[in-house]
Parts: C-alpha cells; structure tokens; sequence
C-alpha cells in the first residue's frame, strides 16, 4: 500500500477461495505475458519486456515451480490494428527465441468483457456518460483543484452530471451503446470510482467507448469497444496470470487502491501479482510506438525496418542477432529507478563482442587509394591467413599480395605527425596479415593536382615493428560490395526532451511556457 492510503482501500487481496480456485487451475506454476497492442512493429523496449517476461517464466521452470508464458495481443482499438502488425509481432517473438504457451487475444473475451461490464452496471460501479471530451477534461481539473485545496466534499462541477443515473437507466444506455444507437463520442461507459482518492488513476476512468470500425480479429459483431484500464486485469485474471510485469507507467494503476484491483474486487475475480519496471530508453533514439509510427508515416524513413531505427525489423536488417540483442536485455536487466537511458554504444557492443567471437574475417577498402609495389615483389604471393584468428578450428583463407594493391585513401597523407599511424611519403607501415612492409616511395596526381595512386616498395617484415598496420587487398582479387554505413537518425542525444533552438539571429532561447 502506498503511504497513507487506508486498508479499506486495499484492492489487492485475494479471498482464501480465489486464490486456492487459482492455484488449483495453475498447479502452483507461474504464468506470465507478453501483451503488445497491435499497432506497429516491436522495439528494443519491446525484447526488453519479452526477455523480463519469458525469462521469469523460464527461471521459474528451471527451479523446479513450473513456468510458461502466453502471448497475448491486447487488441481493443480497432483503428491502429492491423493484420500486418500482428505477423510481424508473432515473427518477433519466434526471433528473439521465446516460445510461448499459447496465443491469445483480448478480443476473444469481448462477450465475457461485455457481461461483466453489464455486472459491474448492475452493482452501481459503472455508469453511461455523455460528456464531451472538454467537459472531462474540465470536470477532471476541477477535481484535481478541491484535492489541492483539501476540500471536503467534493463540488459538483467536478463530477459527472450522469454520475448518479439509476441503474435501469444506465442498463438501457449501455444496451443502446452495444447496438449502435449513439454516434461515436456521445456515450461511453465510465467506474463509478473513488473522487476522494488521491490517486487520479481512481476518478471514473473510461471502461467502453464506441467504434464504427471491423476488428482485425473479431470482425464486425462489436461496435463498443473495452478500453486497456479494463481489459489488461480481466484478462490477466481470466488467464490465471500470476505475475502481471509492466512498465513504471502503469504504477498508478495497478497500485493497491488503483483502478486494476478496485475492478477485479468488484467482480469477485483472482487478483494477480502486479510489478512495474523502468522503460527502456536509447540515446540518439526514439522509443515510442507513436512516434515511430509518425516516422514511418511521414515518410521520414524507409519503412518500419528502416536499419535506423531500432524496431526489432531495423535491427535485424542492420545485421543484429537474436543473441545479441537478448544478451543487451541480459546486461542492462531491470530497474524500479525512473526511465533507464542507455548509451547506444552499449548495445552497439553486445553485436561487437558477437561478431568478434564468430565472424570469419575480410579485408575491406571503402575508399580505395592504389599503390602500385615497383620493388621488392617480383610476382603475386599467396598467403595463408585464419579466418577467425582466435578459432583456429574456423580454418584459413588465401590473400593474394599483388603488384597493386588498394589501401584505403583515409590511411595516407601528404604530411606525417607523431600522432598518425597511417602511411606517409617515406614512411613504412604494416600490411596486415601477409608479413610484409609497405613504404611510400612516391605520389602521382590527377590533372587537378589531387592524389590519385601511390608508389612503394615492400620488404619481410622480419622482427620489425612498424608504427601502424594498413588493412589492404589486391586490385585483381577483389569483388566489388555495397557496404551501408549509417549514422544516428537524431542529431540530438535525446529525442524526447531536445535542447531549445536558438531563435532567428541569436539570442539567448525562449522562456519555457509556464
């Protein structure tokens, strides 16, 4: 229980009689889930809330408890769902490895939802309102207002005016709302919560709205619509869940006296363990569905596998592995500290300590420089090197050292410096992998005076130790590639809070708006 929030509050307790009903369904094994909504591709956040998820369940089975996982889409708004984004999130889950029990969706409870609802009329907890989206929102700062000024009744203008319908009423409206006799947004099904509560999560949240739009799974039978504060603990309950993990986001709801318990007690249903964790930020990247969503449609990128963006699709196609990215969730863990903001690099390293692990390595010149060997190579050597150095059992490949060769032209330059490990004129450096020294012997130019090729002379590198070492591969021998390099797709290290502008010519930046 929160601090000061009295036990009569306290929605969260099982009767010996729901729990012992749970337990003999469960078999005393834990049951978890992972419950995207429908409306767009997964993320990293995404793989962290599947590895916490599937995880606990796996770490329950190993101990010996029993443990599984059921993928659950949470499919209560019609408009943002499609088919697509389902494949696409049942493709995910496969990839990351994770196997769940079973798949289920939110939908297939709409008529166990809807009876409930219908229950929950009847017991005077849930009533028809028909005020417009202003009315709420004044109604709602008016209440926050009286809980400021510690008021002791609360005023009518912070209330509903339908607030005190009568339950036949309320019924009729409700069955009015089902058949599609109110437009969209002119009733909606609201908990007659708890005004004195300081906890704004309990102030008459929305349970059904209306939707002239066919489901993606349910089809066109439906036309009122569950919204997520009263599905996610109904279902959870209805699937015997028994550690319902969420983000810090959801706290307020799922607090003791919140609306997640004050539902299932009003019911009579079990009541699941409920835990909140951190959301998962990256720097120089944006984790929100919504404005992912924006990116993709405004055409600001390729598409949802856009290799910028972090969605678990731009991932892969950037090269990621289900290891690694699992291994990333592995290493930064969970956390109740507010949102976590991760430094890129870190999970730039979990792909790096991979692929240095298993990788079969190449030599490869992005802009290739020529150097044309006029001494010390009389003809093409061959030269056996490993593919990966630290797995001898991974086997060799053969380089070819031939009389020209490229390097790359950002490992030259015209003028040495103490500091440069890169070739020079006069100056000897390493070709890695073939035992052999290359030093610049001269420099030819293009008609515009820009270095277009070099010259040089090669010698064993015997027990010399050059100052640097050139990656290099020879002009015949080599294929061409397309090599996709890409930088951030934010200049700013934090896309949801970004540092004001300057205004036009100067200045110092504009107040912030009270």
């Amino acid at each position: 229980m929160r601090d000061g929030v009295a036990e009569e509050y306290n929605y969260a307790k099982n009767t010996p009689e729901l729990l012992q009903a749970h337990l003999n369904a469960t078999g005393g094994k834990y049951i978890t889930r992972f419950p995207p909504e429908p409306n767009g591709y997964l993320h990293i956040g995404h793989a962290k809330a599947m590895n916490f998820n599937f995880g606990q369940a796996r770490l329950a089975q190993e101990l010996g408890f029993g443990g599984e996982t059921i993928m659950r889409f949470d499919d209560t708004n019609p408009e943002a769902e499609k088919q697509e984004y389902i494949d696409s999130i049942l493709a995910s889950v496969a990839f990351l490895g994770n196997k769940p029990v079973k798949t289920t969706y939110s939908s297939d409870y709409f008529q166990e939802l809807y009876d409930l609802a219908v229950q929950l009329i009847k017991s005077g907890h849930a009533y028809v309102c028909h005020q417009t989206k202003e009315q709420v929102k004044a109604s709602r700062d008016a209440l926050r207002q009286a809980h400021i000024s510690h008021l002791e009744t609360i005023p009518p203008e912070a209330m509903s005016p339908w607030r005190d319908t009568s339950v036949e009423e309320n019924l009729a409206k409700f069955e009015k709302m089902r058949t599609g006799q109110y437009d969209e947004g002119q009733a909606f099904l609201r908990m007659k919560g708890v005004l004195s509560s300081d906890n704004p999560a309990m102030w008459d949240t929305v349970f059904y709205r209306i939707k002239f739009a066919e489901h993606p799974h349910a089809g066109s039978k439906w036309c009122i619509y569950p919204t997520y504060d009263y599905t996610h603990c109904i279902v959870d309950s209805l699937e015997n869940i028994t550690h319902s993990l969420c983000t810090l986001e959801f706290e307020s709801r799922q607090a003791a006296d919140g609306p997640y318990y004050w539902l299932l007690h009003h019911l009579g249903l079990y009541k699941p363990v409920t835990w909140e964790y951190s959301r998962l930020n990256i720097t120089y990247n944006v984790l929100s569905k919504r404005k992912l969503n924006k990116l993709v449609m405004g055409g600001f990128v390729e598409g949802w596998d856009d290799p910028r963006l972090l969605t678990l699709d731009g991932l892969k196609r950037r090269g990621y592995t289900s290891a690694a990215i699992n291994a990333f969730c592995e290493q930064i863990g969970v956390t109740r500290s507010g949102t976590v903001t991760t430094q890129t690099h870190v999970l730039e390293n979990c792909i790096r300590r991979e692929l240095d692990a298993s990788a079969p390595r190449i030599f490869a010149v992005l802009k290739p420089l020529p150097v044309d060997i006029t001494a010390g190579l009389d003809k093409d050597m061959s030269i056996s090197v490993p593919n990966l150095p630290a797995d001898p059992s991974k086997g060799e490949r053969t380089i070819v050292l031939s009389k020209r060769i490229l390097i790359s032209s950002e490992d030259f330059r015209e003028e040495d410096h103490p500091d440069y490990y890169g070739l020079a004129p006069g100056k000897e450096v390493g070709l890695l992998g073939s035992g052999m020294i290359l030093k610049c012997t001269g420099v030819r130019r293009d008609a515009a005076g820009k270095v277009s090729g070099l010259e040089g002379a090669v010698r064993p590198r015997g027990a010399d130790k050059p100052k640097g070492s050139l990656q290099w591969i020879s002009e015949a021998h080599s294929v061409q590639a397309q090599v996709r390099l890409y930088s951030p797709l934010f200049l700013c290290e934090n896309p949801n809070s970004p540092p004001p502008t300057k205004p036009p010519g100067g200045g110092a930046p504009p107040a912030p708006t009270p």
